[in-house]
């Protein structure tokens, strides 16, 4: 009995101990679960890990090696807007636009951080928000400044993320409701800044008052032209004839291009959530008009600095002595005042600019993005960095 109990408990243990190991082998030979894109993951877990070229970022397999469309867009669009020099981008416009430096400092700002999260990877889905939900938040009020800067650093117009180029077409000039010589003031809520600094030397300007319309979402550059006569000539009275009156016969008009004689403004469309917000600032009978992209009618004052220039106007003539003895007989003949030391007093107002003429040229941005306000993917908090 003794003999066989052993021979059976040896048996047993044998076959046991044969048991134990092939588990152990084969526990030990046992695939890892392969997670896909998107699956819930955990750091450490080697019984399920996420594909190849996947990594598990905040509890989901992602794709964070940035070899996407969205990611290659963003990271490219980022870095651009970063290095961009606003005066390159607007070296069109030198002398006829002055922006908002904050404004173009915190959009700077803004995309080196984005630029600076795919050091640490950001995910396919992550990169998608922010095209549509970050980027439009860049300069607004100076939004050419990021659209320009992604548009030279891309190459391509976002529209895939929903990007709008706008058309040349959605601004015209509707008419011209004044034109006369006005004095130009100091105060920048009131007057053009850029029209203040060019008008140091005098105050005396020609003020035409445009209206002009916006018939849909437009985003860019609108420049405002006064036009020159030319080919002018000075006629004096004749002499002996009661009804004759000294008068500049023309041949021709030509657009003016010179910054004295433009006025650039940048529009771009608002939610309305950020339109009554800048509309708020503007309130009282004084506040400059407040313009937009958005659709609607405008009426803007145009200013032109006119400096005694004869060789451009030749109705800036500097008539003698006994010219001007003759012509001050006719108060509805409009001259340039005589050079003078006083810089305040060598304004022409609107002599030798061609009255009641006023043209636009029109120079859209690459694209402009939809408000996030107005852009359901971008409710809610879930998916930001």
């Amino acid at each position: 009995m003794t003999k066989g109990f052993f021979r059976v408990f040896v048996t047993f243990s044998l076959l046991f101990t044969g048991f134990i190991m092939a588990s152990s082998i084969s526990g030990c030979s046992r695939k890892p679960k392969i997670l896909k894109k998107g699956s819930r993951c955990r750091l450490g877990n080697k019984k399920a890990i996420c594909a190849k070229g996947l990594k598990c970022y905040k509890g989901h397999c992602e794709d964070l090696s940035g070899n996407n469309p969205d990611c290659k867009y963003l990271k490219n669009a980022a870095q651009g807007i970063t290095d961009a020099d606003p005066q390159v981008i607007l070296k069109k416009y030198k002398g006829k636009y002055v922006y908002d430096e904050a404004i173009i400092q915190s959009a700077s700002n803004e995309a080196a951080r984005i630029y600076n999260w795919f050091a640490k990877g950001l995910p396919q889905k992550h990169c998608k928000h922010h095209i549509m939900c970050s980027l439009p938040l860049l300069g607004i009020g100076e939004g050419w400044f990021w659209t320009r800067a992604a548009m030279n650093a891309t190459g391509s117009i976002p529209s895939q993320w929903g990007a709008v180029k706008p058309s040349k077409n959605a601004v015209r000039l509707v008419s011209v409701e004044e034109f006369k010589m006005e004095n130009m003031g100091d105060d920048p809520k009131m007057f053009p800044a850029i029209k203040i600094k060019q008008m140091r030397r005098h105050r005396v300007g020609c003020k035409a008052k445009v209206k002009f319309r916006v018939k849909e979402k437009f985003a860019g550059f609108v420049t405002f032209h006064f036009w020159a006569n030319t080919g002018c000539q000075y006629v004096p009275p004749e002499k002996g004839k009661k009804e004759s009156k000294p008068e500049w016969k023309c041949t021709g008009q030509k657009q003016l291009n010179h910054p004295y004689y433009t006025y650039t403004v940048y529009l771009q469309p608002y939610d309305q959530q950020t339109l009554k917000q800048f509309q708020g600032k503007k309130k009282g009978k004084k506040a400059k008009t407040f313009l937009t992209g958005n659709p609607g009618t405008y009426i803007v004052d145009v200013w032109a600095y006119n400096p005694i220039n004869e060789k451009l106007f030749a109705q800036h003539k500097q008539f003698d002595a006994k010219e001007l003895e003759e012509i001050e007989q006719y108060p509805d003949f409009k001259f340039c005042p005589k050079y003078s030391n006083q810089p305040f007093q060598d304004g022409c107002g609107c002599v030798g600019l061609v009255k009641d003429k006023i043209t636009i040229t029109v120079d859209p941005d690459p694209f402009f993005m939809p408000s996030p306000s107005e852009n359901p993917e971008c409710k809610g908090d879930e998916q930001k960095k």
